[in-house]
């Protein structure tokens, strides 16, 4: 028996499955805007709540979790240990607009792939989910 759902696919054949997570819905909607152009990255899955990215983590399995670190109820950081706990396969790709030494150290301690700064650029952006899907 699989560990994962029947709606779980292995994305080596098909597109880096992208989960994102951040509170403010103008930078959802600008990043699955931005994302919608690269055709080998879908966003399965957007959400402004640490435990929403949690749950939805377990419903999709995606291949890349694009979470930022500062939302309400739950922090990124929290969301995103319980997310490796969840799947260690999952790549958790941490964004902050806090450019400092500590916070960078504190989401590779939770396990994350990669710590974006907030702005960072589209090809930034890009390049870091496709090096966490190991493309």
């Amino acid at each position: 028996m699989s560990a994962f759902p029947s709606n779980f696919s292995n994305s080596a054949a098909g597109k880096i499955r992208l989960l994102l997570a951040e509170d403010s819905q103008g930078t959802r909607h600008n990043l699955i805007n931005l994302l919608g152009f690269e055709k080998d990255i879908e966003v399965v899955g957007a959400v402004g709540r640490g435990t929403q990215a949690i749950e939805l983590a377990r419903q999709l399995y995606p291949d890349v979790v694009l979470m930022d670190i500062n939302m309400p109820d739950m922090d990124g950081l929290t969301a995103t240990s319980q997310i490796l706990q969840i799947s260690p396969i999952i790549a958790v790709v941490v964004m902050s607009v806090q450019d400092e030494e500590s916070y960078q150290r504190r989401a590779l301690q939770a396990g994350a792939f990669a710590f974006l700064v907030k702005p960072f650029s589209a090809d930034d952006l890009v390049n870091t989910i496709r090096a966490a899907a190991g493309r």
